[in-house]
Order: C-alpha cells, then sequence, then structure tokens
C-alpha cells in the first residue's frame, strides 16, 4: 500500500490523503474536514477507493481532492508508478478472508 500525504489548501481540511491500495486493487483518497467532529475510529468526512476494484484512475482521486489540497504536478504518474511497484490482488481481500476462515483445524495434529 502505498500513502502520499498531501498539503492542504487551507484550514478547512486538516489531512489529505491518496494512494494505491494493493489488497483491494483500487487507488483511494482520504479527507478530513476541520469541522467534522472527531471520530471514534478516524473515519475520513471524505472517501473514495474503499471497495474493490473501486477506483481504476488515479485522476478520480485526484480530482475529488482537488478543492482541498495542492496537487505535486506529477501525482497522477506517482500513483501509476505505485500501482506498477506494488502490483495488485486478483481476488476481493474479503473472499480471501472467507475461504481461510473455512478452514476447521480441530483434525490437524498439535505441533508439540
Amino acid at each position: 500500500m502505498s500513502r502520499h500525504d498531501l498539503q492542504p489548501l487551507n484550514e478547512s481540511a486538516t489531512c489529505i490523503t491518496v494512494g494505491w491500495d494493493r489488497p483491494l486493487g483500487t487507488f483511494f483518497a482520504h479527507v478530513y474536514l476541520a469541522d467534522d467532529e472527531p471520530q471514534e475510529l478516524d473515519i475520513p468526512s471524505l472517501a473514495i477507493g474503499e471497495d474493490f476494484h473501486e477506483v481504476t484512475d488515479p485522476a478520480d482521486v485526484i480530482d475529488m481532492v482537488r478543492p482541498y489540497a495542492h496537487l505535486p504536478a506529477d501525482l497522477a504518474d506517482t500513483l501509476r508508478a505505485d500501482e506498477r511497484a506494488e502490483g495488485c490482488s486478483e481476488a476481493p481481500l474479503a473472499i480471501v478472508l472467507i475461504s481461510t476462515a473455512a478452514l476447521d483445524t480441530n483434525e490437524w495434529p498439535c505441533p508439540f
């Protein structure tokens, strides 16, 4: 997973993050707005790219954060390079977790 913190344009946002999520195979963006109430689980005010293969073009996350962050000129290229370097999972993480959770280990021999 890659993560790039961007500088906010003004006080309306406190944190803007974009990146590539290998397990979900998606680009993502998180924006935390200053006037939102603090969240117990650190939930972003605005988010995109939280589902399997949801965002396949870095331009979509760039467009979402444009009103809130200073954008490096090479951000799209950086995100594409992250995608190439890290690769992509072929199956959604939830499917992988479900298949491993279904294993019955009761019959496995004790290793000690």
